[in-house]
């Protein structure tokens, strides 16, 4: 399973109306600015930690940002 961002303009919104350029969330989250950038973008999914630092930073609930993707491996053969 994988996290993914529901809303990445929200996400972003959110992020913006508590104050936070991206280089002030990643350390508020306690990840690099790189990976935030990634994450705040859709190019990299957050752990399940830092989706919950995420969460708590912009005090939001969990579900408000993000959902639980099944992966599915397909096997040819």
């Amino acid at each position: 399973m994988k996290i993914k961002v529901k809303d990445l303009d929200h996400l972003n919104e959110l992020m913006i109306q508590k104050g936070f350029n991206k280089s002030d969330f990643a350390k508020q989250i306690q990840l690099s600015q790189p990976m935030t950038i990634q994450i705040t973008n859709g190019d990299r999914n957050p752990s399940p930690r830092i989706a919950k630092r995420i969460s708590d930073v912009l005090e939001v609930e969990w579900d408000e940002l993000f959902i639980i993707e099944k992966v599915t491996c397909s096997s040819s053969g």
